[in-house]
């Protein structure tokens, strides 16, 4: 097969290393493969760097930091262009997400930047593969690990681009243009070797073989709750889980949905993860407050939840693992809406984290999400046990098709823990639900108002045909629900990319 090349993907060599935020390596500066990966210490190093590559393009960072430019574009993806978020009229960029009208400047600025970003780590993650193959004499197994981490990020990678850039790829068109596959290194620049656009299809098939792959040879313990900040088996399993619901929903696979349903029964019975009841849980450890103060410093809480999957830890390792999510904080770009408080009852708790002042001196009047109460220096939470048990509710009432008990079960498990002691609401009963499709959008409410700004709303929407019937994405032509690539990579690539069909 061909490898596919992009100007856009000129990607920094694998020997350009970062430090691991747990590990006490420094970063190492070679281009010689074989010293890279021959131990596992410098191997070891060189997986940290696939991992900051993974953070830079899921949630960014500030442009003064390692230089890094990408800010963070493709986590508010999750919610821009819904009614999650509103957007400001200068911010030409993110009107154009809503609008779904993209000029010559979006293409190159947004666009270009989540593809090429999105191509820098997987990169990354050829070279390690490769690499650790050819010239690894350490440890099997150990090196078996490390191959599988760097697929499993390739897998994430790899996701959430068909999610972006797959023509409707969440809209079971499987025959549709995806995004291009490169499972090897970059070895420079051959216009003969540029390739076209995998079907989504293929991306799927590639997505799932390189997870499926990773589960065999991840660590099956589950680490202290600070320390789930790398792959191991239950953290892909949770990620092949939601693949396959995004997958199979559209067109309600039936074998899709209940390979989704049985990882999510796997991952929630895991030794390790526990799920608390006690609505103190957003603060005192998913989402604790992290402004910074008057005296120059964050209050940087370490606790964390032990629902943790996978994340990423910038609260405490600003200098390795720094994001860009401060645009939520100072409302620059866009806010949190005043009706967003419609989704809630008065006394769940999580309307405090919807509805919040972030920065007092940009925009004071306007509201932002409390998961990101400190800028730049928050916690990004990629997977966690919540999303698990709507996943699991979802899944069991899709492949039933009927509404169970233990589905109910779950939906309450999650609604209930958003209310204080004495203030919680009566809890759902299966009888509370007139058809399946009542109980499905019932539990889309509740994906929505737990894992709001999480990175999860606008791929619900478009997987569920709009069941909740969003206005923003109801204004859209469902052949432009997905984005159009770069104009750049299609010039560059000479037209062998091509443009979506919404966008032609």
């Amino acid at each position: 097969m061909k490898k596919y090349i992009s100007f856009t993907g000129l990607l920094i060599a694998a020997g350009i290393l970062f430090n691991a935020c747990e590990l006490d390596y420094a970063p190492e500066n070679t281009l010689v493969d074989e010293k890279v990966y021959k131990d596992k210490k410098s191997a070891e190093a060189a997986l940290m760097g696939n991992y900051v590559r993974l953070n830079v393009f899921m949630a960014g960072a500030p442009q003064d930091q390692n230089n890094y430019s990408n800010l963070g574009y493709t986590w508010y993806l999750g919610d821009l262009g819904t009614e999650n978020l509103n957007v400001r009229e200068k911010s030409s960029g993110f009107v154009a997400i809503e609008k779904a009208e993209y000029t010559s400047s979006e293409h190159d600025s947004y666009l270009r930047n989540i593809w090429y970003w999105g191509y820098n780590a997987i990169d990354f993650s050829n070279n390690i593969i490769l690499g650790v193959n050819r010239y690894g004499q350490y440890d099997a197994q150990m090196k078996k690990q490390h191959i599988a981490e760097a697929k499993f990020i390739r897998a994430y990678i790899y996701f959430y681009l068909l999610n972006i850039y797959g023509d409707q790829a969440l809209l079971g068109n499987d025959n549709g243009d995806g995004v291009v596959l490169s499972l090897q290194p970059y070895n420079g620049y051959n216009p003969d070797e540029v390739s076209g656009r995998s079907t989504n299809a293929a991306v799927w098939s590639q997505i799932i073989r390189d997870l499926e792959e990773a589960i065999t040879d991840l660590p099956a313990a589950v680490p202290d709750a600070t320390s789930r900040i790398r792959a191991t088996k239950s953290s892909a399993q949770a990620l092949l889980s939601r693949v396959y619901l995004y997958k199979g929903t559209y067109k309600n696979n039936q074998a899709d949905l209940v390979k989704a349903r049985d990882l999510a029964k796997t991952v929630l019975s895991t030794s390790g993860y526990a799920f608390s009841a006690s609505s103190n849980e957003f603060i005192t450890a998913l989402f604790p407050n992290n402004e910074y103060t008057q005296s120059g410093s964050y209050p940087d809480p370490t606790t964390r939840s032990n629902e943790l999957i996978f994340f990423q830890p910038s609260r405490l390792y600003v200098d390795n693992y720094p994001c860009g999510l401060s645009y939520y904080y100072r409302k620059l770009n866009f806010f949190v809406p005043k009706t967003i408080e419609n989704l809630y009852d008065k006394d769940d708790v999580r309307l405090d984290y919807l509805i919040w002042t972030g920065s007092k001196s940009d925009n004071p009047s306007d509201s932002t999400s409390m998961k990101y109460s400190g800028g730049e220096y928050n916690d990004v939470i990629y997977i966690r046990l919540a999303e698990m048990k709507l996943t699991y509710a979802e899944t069991l009432v899709r492949t039933s098709n009927s509404v169970t008990t233990e589905a109910v079960a779950h939906l309450n498990d999650i609604h209930q823990r958003a209310y204080p002691e004495g203030l919680k609401p009566a809890p759902y009963k299966v009888a509370d639900f007139a058809s399946v499709d009542d109980f499905l959008k019932e539990v889309l409410r509740e994906r929505n108002r737990e894992l709001a700004y999480e990175g999860h709303y606008r791929w619900d929407l478009m997987r569920t045909n709009n069941l909740l019937g969003d206005t923003k994405m109801g204004a859209i032509d469902k052949t432009r629900w997905n984005f159009p690539v770069s104009d750049y990579e299609i010039r560059i690539s000479d037209g062998k990319i091509k443009q979506n069909t919404g966008f032609n």
